[in-house]
C-alpha cells in the first residue's frame, strides 16, 4: 500500500483513513503542520492529515514517530497518545488518542510508572486510596489524585474492561470482567502490541456473537501490557437504528415528491428484485461501444415483446442515459435484462462499480436537474423517471444500483 505524496489534495486515495482503524473519519484538507515531542525530548513537525474520535494520522519525515508522543494542535491544546506506523515503508504514523490536554493541565504521564505500580497490584480499589490520600500537599500529589479519580470514574463505567498481561496470563484490574473464552484474542493482541512495541487496536467479537468490543493493546515499560475493553454493542445498533430512520425518511420524502416512481431500496431488496423472473441479456459497459451494443441488444428484446415504436424508444433512451452514467461517474458497471416472472414488466438492473452516492446527497443526485457531481446521477436521471414506470435506487459504498421498470401489457 503507498501513500500518495500529493495526499490529501487527492480526495480518492483513502489509505490515511484506512490506517486509522477507527470508523468514521476525515482526512484533513489542506494537511496541517504540527509540531510533535517524543519522550526523547526532541522535537519533530509533521502534518496532520486524517482525524476521528479516537486517532489521528500524522505524515512525518523528519523523525520515526513511536511509543508515547506529544502533538501540539495549538498553544493552548495538545493531544497525547501512542503512536505506531499505519503504512508500511511510509513515513505515516496514527496516534491512538489517550487525553487530550488544555493550558492549565500538567501531564500526567510523569507520574504513570509510579501510578501503574500502584493499581496494578490490585491491593486496594482506587476509591479506598483516594480516602486516605490526604489533602494535597505539592504537584506531585495532586497529579497522582487526578489519577485515582480517572480510574475510580473508569470502574464504575460497567461497558469498559480493564486488563493487564504479565508473564502470558490475563489478570483484570479491578472486579469487572468479561468472559473468559475472549482471553485468548486478548492474549493474542496483547502480544503483538509488545512484540511491535507499539499500541494496536481490534475488534472483538463475543462467542455467541451478542457483543462487540473495541480493544486497545498498549505495551507498558515493564514488557506487561495494558488493555481496555470496550463495549461497543448499544454503540453500534444505536448508529444502525439512526442511520435506518434517516434511511426510511429519505425514502419516504423521495417517494411523495415523485408520486412514487423513484424507491429507494436497501441491497437485499434490491436483489430479490434483480433475480425475479427470466434474465434475457446481460451487457458489460466498459466504453461507448458496448452502449451501442446495448441499445440494439434492447430494441431485439423490446421488438421480440412487441412494445409500440414510441414506449420502446423512450424506455431505450432511460436505459441508455443509465448506462452511460456508470462510464461518466465510475469505471463502468453491468447491465442484465429481466422480464419479471409475475407481470409484463421489463425490468433493467445498471449497476456501477462507483463508491455509490451519500445519503444526504441523494434528493440533489437524483431530483435537482443539471446537479452534477462524483456522486450525482447526472442530467438523464430525469429522463429515466419521466420514461420508466418506475425506478427503484440502492445505493452503497460497493456501488450503485438502479432497476428501470417498463410495463408492457
Amino acid at each position: 500500500m503507498m501513500l500518495c505524496e500529493e495526499c490529501p489534495q487527492n480526495p480518492a486515495c483513502q489509505n490515511c483513513l484506512a490506517a486509522l482503524r477507527a470508523g468514521a473519519g476525515q482526512k484533513v484538507i489542506p494537511a496541517r503542520t504540527v509540531r510533535v515531542k517524543l519522550d526523547s525530548g526532541e522535537v519533530a513537525s509533521a502534518e496532520l492529515r486524517a482525524i476521528c474520535r479516537t486517532a489521528i494520522g500524522l505524515f512525518c519525515h523528519e523523525q520515526k514517530l513511536s511509543d508515547r508522543v506529544e502533538v501540539e494542535l495549538a498553544s493552548d491544546f495538545r493531544i497525547v497518545g501512542n503512536a505506531f506506523q499505519g503504512i508500511h515503508d511510509v513515513p505515516y504514523y496514527v496516534l491512538d488518542i489517550e487525553k487530550v490536554l488544555r493550558r492549565e493541565e500538567v501531564l500526567g504521564r510523569l507520574l504513570m510508572e509510579e501510578f501503574l505500580q500502584w493499581h496494578h497490584s490490585a491491593e486496594k480499589q482506587p476509591t479506598d486510596m483516594l480516602a486516605e490520600l490526604k489533602e494535597p500537599e505539592d504537584e506531585r500529589h495532586r497529579l497522582i489524585k487526578e489519577e485515582l479519580q480517572k480510574l475510580s470514574i473508569l470502574r464504575q463505567v460497567q461497558t469498559i474492561y480493564l486488563y493487564v498481561m504479565e508473564n502470558g496470563d490475563i489478570r483484570p484490574i479491578g472486579a469487572q470482567r468479561t468472559e473468559e473464552l475472549m482471553e485468548g484474542d486478548m492474549r493474542r493482541v496483547a502480544l503483538e502490541a509488545i512484540k511491535s512495541g507499539t499500541s494496536v487496536r481490534e475488534q472483538l467479537v463475543s462467542s455467541d456473537g451478542s457483543k462487540m468490543y473495541e480493544m486497545y493493546a498498549s505495551p507498558l515499560p515493564d514488557q506487561t501490557c495494558g488493555l481496555a475493553l470496550i463495549d461497543v454493542t448499544e454503540a453500534i445498533a444505536e448508529e444502525r437504528r439512526r442511520q435506518q430512520k434517516e434511511w426510511d425518511m429519505y425514502k419516504q420524502v423521495l417517494g411523495a415528491v415523485t408520486q412514487d416512481k423513484l424507491v429507494l431500496l436497501t441491497d437485499a431488496e434490491l436483489t430479490v428484485l434483480a433475480e425475479d423472473g427470466l434474465k434475457l441479456a446481460t451487457v458489460l459497459i466498459q466504453s461507448a461501444e458496448d452502449l451501442a451494443f446495448l441499445r440494439t441488444e434492447c430494441r431485439r428484446i423490446m421488438d421480440a415483446l412487441q412494445v409500440e415504436e414510441k414506449r420502446k424508444f423512450q424506455y431505450v433512451v432511460a436505459v441508455n442515459e443509465a448506462a452511460t452514467n456508470t462510464l461518466k461517474h465510475g469505471t463502468g458497471g453491468t447491465v442484465t435484462i429481466h422480464l419479471a416472472s409475475a407481470e409484463n414488466t421489463v425490468r433493467v438492473i445498471v449497476h456501477d462499480h462507483g463508491n455509490g452516492i451519500l445519503l444526504e446527497e441523494l434528493p440533489r443526485a437524483t431530483l435537482r436537474q443539471g446537479y452534477s457531481s462524483k456522486h450525482s446521477l447526472g442530467v438523464g436521471f430525469h429522463a429515466m423517471l419521466q420514461f420508466c414506470d418506475r425506478v427503484c435506487l440502492g445505493t452503497s459504498p460497493s456501488g450503485t444500483r438502479l432497476i428501470l421498470e417498463c410495463m408492457i401489457g
